[in-house]
């Protein structure tokens, strides 16, 4: 807490010296279009995102079917085909987890991991398929609703509950467990396709869209605001969650190798660098408008290149770096967590420059919460 308290006193000095009365860093005050920024994100990123997670999670809906009628093991892999395909697309919308998105609890409903196993499994033998609480944002699993849903749990359940594929299908299908194991699956696809659609159908039926386009400025609550604090949350997601709690760095040097994302696929890396690459989507905003452009806007100088340069750089160094680890995720903490510790603290260097200087200058307040286990 100690660290939080001097960060956000550090960041509040920041705030007041970018919006500061001096003409030539006014910041505050800078004639950018808000608008046409904000409707390019809506119709080039964020809306095509919805959509391409709502189209994979239907997908995946119709493979679970499939599976389910005929249990077999060309079935199974185009169900974990189509279970990927999804949760790549999720890496893809997750940095816009605000209105819509928040309202149906999207980020901790399907994808809090590490899952607890111990949870579902007690779930699927008492026959409890109730997924309508988030899941509670915390790591020692006391609430009844921890971890048990969302893309986690289909890891899961289409990998992990046996030893082999053979034995994962005999769960499906032999007659001492007929339907545990089949309508857990089924719940946990109903609870995603439910969330998916309320957030889609939000931004492409209701009035979100318009809403969002036309709420300017740079006060909490203004669509700015939700853009660099979900981005920049998003972000932290990946540094901390995907790498810094399996690699041993935010817990003494305990490794946790079970904690990485997608632990019993082992495709926890695949899902690391798509998010990264989705990260990068938001603040270059393809070839609209969006938060590169407003950097370059107000001119803000680093080292001896612009802010706007320097974020762009390190977008490409963490990339790079978290795509030069070869293998699984949750192996490589095991042989060589060093390694892992390393891309964790090149990712980091991202952060002063996303959640300190961009923030600063564009006067929007980070105001979400930071997690108390994280020490930079």
């Amino acid at each position: 807490m100690k660290t939080l308290k001097i960060f956000t006193l550090f960041t509040f000095v920041l705030f007041i010296t970018a919006c500061s009365d001096d003409p030539q860093i006014s910041s505050c005050d800078t004639e950018f279009d808000q608008v046409g920024m904000f409707t390019n994100l809506a119709d080039n990123l964020i809306i095509p995102a919805y959509t391409d997670l709502k189209v994979k999670v239907d997908v995946l809906e119709s493979k679970v079917s499939d599976f389910q009628s005929n249990t077999n093991q060309s079935t199974l892999d185009n169900l974990r085909a189509a279970w990927f395909d999804a949760y790549l697309a999720w890496q893809v919308a997750s940095p816009y987890e605000f209105g819509p998105g928040a309202d149906e609890f999207l980020r901790e409903s399907l994808n809090n991991f590490p899952l607890n196993t111990v949870v579902v499994d007690e779930k699927i033998q008492n026959s409890d398929y109730d997924f309508t609480s988030p899941d509670a944002p915390d790591y020692d699993f006391t609430s009844p609703d921890a971890y048990d849903k969302g893309f986690p749990a289909l890891d899961y359940l289409l990998y992990g509950i046996a030893a082999n594929d053979t034995e994962i299908i005999n769960k499906y299908t032999t007659t001492s467990t007929p339907t545990s194991y089949s309508l857990y699956l089924d719940n946990v696809i109903i609870d995603i396709k439910s969330r998916v659609d309320n957030t889609f159908n939000a931004w492409t039926e209701g009035t979100y869209k318009t809403d969002f386009i036309t709420n300017t400025g740079t006060a909490a609550g203004s669509s700015l605001s939700l853009i660099v604090n979900s981005f920049n949350q998003s972000y932290e997601y990946i540094k901390r969650e995907r790498l810094g709690v399996p690699s041993g760095i935010l817990t003494l040097g305990f490794t946790n190798p079970t904690k990485v994302e997608a632990y019993f696929s082992g495709r926890s890396l695949e899902l690391a660098v798509k998010s990264l690459e989705s990260s990068r989507d938001l603040y270059l905003g393809k070839t609209g408008l969006s938060l590169d452009d407003y950097l370059e806007t107000i001119g803000t100088p680093k080292r001896d290149t612009t802010l706007n340069a320097v974020i762009q750089e390190q977008f490409i160094a963490a990339i790079n770096s978290v795509s030069s680890l070869q293998g699984k995720l949750s192996d490589i903490v095991e042989s060589d967590a060093q390694s892992v510790v390393d891309v964790y603290y090149e990712v980091t260097k991202q952060l002063v420059n996303i959640k300190t200087d961009m923030p600063s200058v564009l006067c929007v307040s980070i105001t979400y919460v930071d997690n108390p286990t994280d020490t930079d």
